[in-house]
């Protein structure tokens, strides 16, 4: 997938492949424009851990410490949504006979463009911080 992070200023660009393990758990490996692993982000339920390639190292924490979006979310379920999938009942969601449009997780808006099953362009709005992704290919694995 194509990603771009806006926050405030600050806009950053990169490939990323998205990983749903179960509604628990997620892993989001971002790629340099060279195609070498930048950083990988494991999350299960809402503690993270991220390793940084590119200087050997490794932090963990909780999700929101890493202005990871999940509106509360385990971080599969959040992957789920991220995919077009919605993850649970409980959440509030305006669909089409083609898929989801939006998704509200807490104060977090998922928009779905144009609505599709698989997602093809999602973008995800928390306050004035922004993700867009183009998903450019999903597939199952067994």
């Amino acid at each position: 997938m194509r990603v771009r992070l806006t926050s405030g200023a600050d806009t950053r660009s990169f490939r990323a492949q998205l990983i749903v393990e179960n509604r628990r758990s997620m892993q989001l490996i971002a790629y340099s424009p060279v195609g070498t692993t930048l950083a990988t982000i494991r999350g299960d339920g809402d503690q993270v851990t991220v390793t940084d390639a590119r200087n050997d190292s490794f932090t963990t924490g909780h999700a929101s410490d890493y202005g990871l979006f999940t509106g509360g979310l385990p971080a599969g379920e959040m992957g789920m949504l991220l995919l077009g999938y919605p993850p649970r009942r409980d959440l509030t969601y305006e669909t089409t006979l083609a898929g989801l449009r939006r998704a509200i997780v807490g104060d977090v808006v998922v928009t779905f463009d144009p609505p599709s099953l698989p997602a093809k362009r999602v973008v995800v709005e928390h306050g004035t911080d922004r993700v867009e992704i183009d998903h450019l290919e999903v597939a199952a694995l067994k």
